[in-house]
């Protein structure tokens, strides 16, 4: 069966894991094998870019964007993978809003985070939720992420509703922790949502239930522009072969000679042929459309 190469915006539900999602959005479109651009806890709801066919190898170029969610933070106690589906582990007064809001703007901008113990981080070579599962004391490792909004959007104590808007590798289970313990307590998340990627937004996504064989994938230049957030240029139709089969890279197979970053490119009838990444000298092949070849 041929593959189906394409994206798609998929709204996951909770209770799901996103491998568990994506294989269901593959087997449902018929689409042979997806992926998806970044992963979304289980007990989390919201956006999963999915890319489809040979499409999949795009999926690299997508999780490098920001993202918002919408978190619902619980007061008072601490699980063990600060999420509903851990133990209580710690426990503190719950505080008041004014508290609250005077330590948030600490928590915009550029910080150090300290990721869960309960997350996919590899420590010395192995998932570190795996060496919290089996009891190992760790140290996670600071990084360093971007906070570009943090707004309280309601306070009905114990939970506080706030939409967070990040940095790639922003941990939002994480910030729930900090936060309260700038506050003096202790917090979990009880629901997290995610409602963009990039300029892709939820209410765009469909239901993997929904899907089935017919759905339409986005594959148009205008669509994959506006997803992979990356400028598109034209490759002559008399170069498109050459393209495929990874030739030098010359201006002369443009449309219009690219001065840009990062570019996607399509031929004359609107096909995307592959990724172009910018570098010190010129464009290097960063991906290549295979479905296209021969």
């Amino acid at each position: 069966m041929p593959l189906r190469d394409g994206i798609i915006l998929i709204n996951k539900n909770p209770g799901f894991t996103s491998s568990d999602t994506v294989r269901m959005a593959a087997r449902r479109l018929k689409a042979g094998k997806a992926g998806h651009t970044g992963t979304l806890d289980r007990f989390a709801s919201g956006l999963l870019v999915c890319v489809t066919g040979s499409y999949t190898r795009l999926a690299n170029y997508l999780t490098d964007q920001d993202k918002e969610y919408e978190a619902v933070i619980e007061f008072g106690k601490e699980t063990s993978t600060l999420d509903p589906e851990g133990e209580v582990v710690s426990e503190g007064s719950v505080p008041d809003l004014p508290v609250i809001e005077s330590v948030l703007p600490a928590f915009r901008g550029e910080i150090l985070q300290r990721p869960p113990a309960y997350s996919a981080v590899h420590i010395d070579g192995k998932r570190a939720y795996k060496r919290a599962a089996a009891g190992e004391e760790m140290v996670m490792p600071e990084r360093s992420i971007c906070i570009d909004s943090f707004d309280i959007l309601d306070w009905n104590a114990p939970y506080l509703t706030a939409r967070i808007a990040c940095s790639k590798g922003t941990y939002i289970r994480s910030l729930a922790r900090d936060l309260a313990v700038a506050a003096g307590s202790r917090a979990s998340l009880s629901e997290l949502r995610r409602t963009r990627v990039g300029t892709s937004l939820v209410e765009n996504a469909v239901n993997p239930k929904e899907l089935n064989g017919d759905t339409p994938l986005d594959t148009n230049r205008e669509s994959m522009e506006r997803i992979l957030g990356l400028k598109g240029v034209t490759v002559l139709q008399d170069f498109a072969r050459d393209f495929l089969n990874g030739k030098t890279i010359e201006s002369s197979m443009f449309q219009e000679v690219p001065d840009m970053d990062d570019l996607i490119c399509f031929d004359e009838g609107g096909r995307f042929l592959g990724v172009l990444v910018r570098q010190e000298q010129g464009y290097r092949y960063g991906m290549v459309n295979g479905g296209l070849r021969d």
